[in-house]
């Protein structure tokens, strides 16, 4: 299922950097991840069973529910400062309606 891209607040979603990142490592490919996002987030690659971002910008902006999910803390996400000065800088080409 494709999804198609929503504004956050106004801002195309594609410009605000806010999605998980996966440490391969880490990850032993156990899916929770996959299953608990309701946004289509995650997919398993297909060689190694792993989670991968497949849909990065489907993720919905702050939401950090799979990270806390995930028994092997294999999923980071980027700092909320520095995605609020970016959300800041961003409202002067896309002001509020």
């Amino acid at each position: 299922m494709t999804q198609e891209l929503k504004d956050y607040l106004g801002i195309p979603r594609n410009l605000i950097p806010w999605f998980p990142k996966i440490d391969q490592a880490k990850c032993n490919g156990c899916g929770i991840c996959v299953k608990a996002c309701k946004h289509e987030v995650y997919a398993r690659d297909e060689s190694s069973q792993k989670a991968v971002v497949a849909n990065p910008y489907y993720c919905e902006v702050y939401c950090q529910s799979c990270q806390f999910q995930c028994p092997q803390e294999a999923i980071s996400f980027p700092n909320k400062a520095e995605v609020k000065e970016i959300f800041r800088e961003l409202r002067k080409t896309y002001p509020p309606r």
